[in-house]
């Protein structure tokens, strides 16, 4: 059998946790190790129980759910947070990935698209519930990633594809090497290059480095 991912369950209302733990009971590759009502002594109860992701309510009584989710972030880089909430507003998802959160969804969500979350979270990736996915503005990405300056920039015209290849062209990569990190032929690497220079209004890769470099896309 497969190694269970170990969840952590913290949220105020003893029914609701109930629910989460029935609902993996017996699942294969979900355990929900442990739960709680607070966030007292959290980091400690979660490196006793060696969790490695952490369904965190947004509205705990005291301290909220945001600042709880950058104290883990911060004391154990290695758990995932996921945030549990009805509130869809963007500033308060946008607020939960800039603490270092991996995953947002609603507390309505159905088994199958929380166990993909938890996961999604586990192997490191960020993950929205579906039904608010739709809800978000172009810059959301930007937003929670890089800042409010941020998605000010030209660079939030660009799909999540385009702003992956200026990171890489960035970084140094041919497209040969770009197309084989994200699983497209070099000619696709190319047109993109070309839809981001028109984009940006930019004439060459050497000005998208520089423009990359400004706004803080990549560290060299």
């Amino acid at each position: 059998m497969n190694k269970k991912i170990r969840v952590f369950i913290v949220d105020d209302h003893q029914l609701f946790r109930d629910g989460i733990k029935a609902m993996f009971l017996n699942d294969d590759e979900i355990e929900i190790v442990a739960d709680s009502g607070n966030a007292d002594d959290l980091v400690k109860k979660i490196k006793k129980a060696s969790v490695e992701v952490l369904l965190l309510d947004m509205f705990l009584p005291k301290p909220e759910g945001l600042t709880i989710s950058k104290r883990i972030n911060e004391a154990c880089p290695d758990i995932s947070v996921v945030v549990l909430s009805s509130n869809t507003e963007e500033e308060l998802i946008v607020g939960a990935f800039q603490t270092g959160a991996k995953g947002y969804v609603q507390k309505d969500i159905e088994k199958a698209e929380l166990k993909k979350a938890i996961k999604e979270a586990y192997d490191g990736r960020d993950f929205v519930s579906e039904k608010i996915q739709s809800n978000l503005s172009n810059s959301f990405v930007y937003r929670a990633k890089y800042g409010d300056k941020f998605a000010q920039s030209k660079l939030t015209v660009l799909t999540e594809r385009e702003l992956e290849i200026v990171q890489l062209i960035a970084q140094g990569l041919i497209y040969k090497e770009i197309g084989a990190e994200l699983n497209i032929s070099p000619r696709t690497v190319e047109a993109h290059k070309a839809n981001i220079l028109e984009k940006l209004e930019l004439n060459s890769i050497v000005d998208l480095v520089k423009f990359a470099i400004k706004n803080k896309i990549v560290d060299l």
